[in-house]
């Protein structure tokens, strides 16, 4: 505890130096990662890293990137299978005063090559599958060098084999001394809305973001952690620094399926667990009881809210605490409220097995936390059980989204950031997430907000997920039936008219066996083209 304190207080903590910090405090033998992505390109014939052997990586390919004429503030793009090959370079370009642009590797070319434009990428980390996908025009007019991960040899005009350029040591490497506000990195928002959006972020608000994850979530020396987030993302980044500050060994996979993430959970002894609803949902869909899962704590989750029927299925696995190896408090699940834009959990929600609220609560502010609000369009505080904005204030907030200032404009008010989201305070300082504010329908005189109406219908056997959207100027529900399980749309109907009567729902669709509602980046379900798709259906 005392260590972690250390880096908690510590006021010259930078995503430069973390590495060197660590060392300090575990020593350089101490393992950090472990994994199940090769990086025999890198050098590394193993499957972990030593903190040490993290330095001497990260300094390799920052030593490689200014040899190619690296300046300060480039951008430098990663798009690759997901892995721990995201954080290797993502650190690397930071210690060498560049900016990083992690991008999901399930990111479409047209996007792609769109978002590298936007961003002004000058260098771009690319496996082979995924290099045709790059426009050559930049290429070959020097716009943009693709280094090549996985290839032996130079593929073409501007493009680079990594394993050619790579420096043959780190010797004569130093970090940039980069300063609490220095730009360091642009994620992208999932694109639920649109074309992805790039969110700067300083260094400031992502040692905020790991010192936060050090005060409030269960890390301690003797946990193993499995981090199934996606790793261009940057709260699995940021977790990622964390595990260097706490002194915990983390396990990055790879592109496992849901199923191959429980046998690591189980062969690993994993007691902690971060990933996203739509992996979790994955799991439960695999079969949670197959697999031995009773040394887990804590189930984690960030990115989007988890529904009940999910969250109690985890919460019946593991134990927080056991007496004479009886279990006397089941595991937890942490759910993590924010955006890519807040940059760390604005509300923290606590479920174990005995926990009844759920409908869409959301938590509560940590000590960790930034301020959050719900307010009308001015801005100005909604009395409690008045829906109205969700606004967050705070350190960790990005600086603004990269060359689109126009982003701003009526969202972000004297340091309040309207993070899009329709919520509800509670009198006891909780608060429900309601809607989107552009997926809430008009409906008469009013809206219908659609997530806890969503939360009902998933408790019916045959569901695996469903859209709440507006339909003919009125609410609708599209449902995705679970595998082997069908039903009719008056099966539906008739089961809500009992256990959710008043629903108000004028329509509702069932997909074709095997048909999936479409979902963005991050797993989030894409309302936008539910609607186009329906819309005149």
């Amino acid at each position: 505890m005392l260590s972690r304190l250390k880096f908690v207080f510590d006021r010259h903590l930078t995503v430069a130096n973390a590495l060197e910090k660590s060392i300090a405090v575990y020593g350089a033998d101490f393992e950090v990662l472990r994994f199940s992505s090769s990086l025999a390109h890198l050098g590394v014939h193993g499957r972990s890293l030593t903190v040490g052997e993290l330095r001497e990586v990260c300094d390799r390919l920052s030593r490689t990137l200014v040899g190619l004429g690296l300046q300060r503030y480039d951008r430098v793009a990663i798009y690759l299978d997901n892995g721990v090959e995201y954080f290797l370079y993502s650190l690397a370009i930071m210690r060498a005063g560049a900016i990083t642009v992690p991008i999901n590797g399930g990111m479409r070319a047209e996007d792609l090559n769109a978002y590298l434009d936007y961003t002004g990428s000058r260098f771009v980390f690319v496996d082979g599958a995924r290099l045709p996908r790059l426009q050559r025009e930049p290429l070959a007019d020097g716009r943009r060098t693709a280094l090549v991960t996985d290839a032996a040899h130079s593929p073409g005009e501007g493009v680079l084999a990594l394993a050619q350029c790579l420096a043959p040591s780190p010797e004569g490497f130093a970090p940039v001394a980069i300063q609490r506000h220095d730009d360091v990195m642009i994620v992208h928002t999932s694109g639920t809305t649109g074309f992805p959006k790039g969110v700067l972020h300083g260094s400031y608000s992502l040692v905020r973001a790991t010192k936060g994850q050090l005060l409030i979530q269960p890390i301690t020396r003797d946990n193993r952690i499995l981090l199934a987030s996606p790793t261009n993302h940057h709260i699995t980044q940021a977790s990622i620094v964390s595990c260097l500050a706490a002194g915990v060994p983390g396990y990055v996979p790879g592109e496992e399926s849901p199923e191959q993430l429980l046998g690591l959970i189980e062969r690993e002894r994993c007691s902690l667990v971060l990933s996203f609803p739509d992996v979790y949902q994955g799991m439960c869909e695999a079969g949670l009881s197959r697999f031995d899962l009773s040394h887990v704590k804590a189930w984690m989750a960030g990115g989007d809210s988890s529904h009940e029927v999910h969250i109690r299925q985890f919460t019946a696995h593991g134990a927080m605490a056991r007496v004479f190896g009886k279990r006397v408090l089941s595991s937890m699940y942490l759910e993590f409220f924010g955006t890519s834009e807040v940059g760390f959990a604005a509300l923290l929600k606590v479920s174990f097995s005995f926990t009844r609220r759920f409908d869409r609560y959301v938590g509560r502010p940590t000590p960790a936390s930034p301020k959050v609000k719900v307010a009308d369009d001015q801005g100005r505080p909604l009395p409690v059980g008045q829906p109205g904005r969700l606004m967050v204030k705070g350190p960790t907030l990005f600086k603004g989204y990269w060359n689109a200032h126009d982003r701003l404009h009526g969202v972000y008010l004297d340091g309040w950031w309207w993070t899009g989201d329709v919520a509800v305070k509670t009198r006891g300082g909780g608060y429900y997430h309601l809607d989107r504010e552009v997926d809430s329908i008009r409906a008469g005189d009013g809206r219908v907000y659609s997530l806890q109406l969503e939360e009902r219908i998933l408790k019916h056997p045959a569901v695996a997920d469903v859209a709440v959207i507006e339909l003919d100027a009125a609410a609708g529900a599209v449902i995705e039936c679970r595998p082997g399980h069908s039903a009719e749309a008056g099966d539906f109907e008739r089961w809500l008219g009992q256990h959710a009567p008043g629903h108000g729902l004028a329509r509702i669709e069932v997909l074709p066996p095997g048909e999936l509602l479409p979902r963005g980046l991050t797993g989030k379900v894409l309302k936008r083209q539910v609607r186009q798709r329906y819309a005149t259906a």
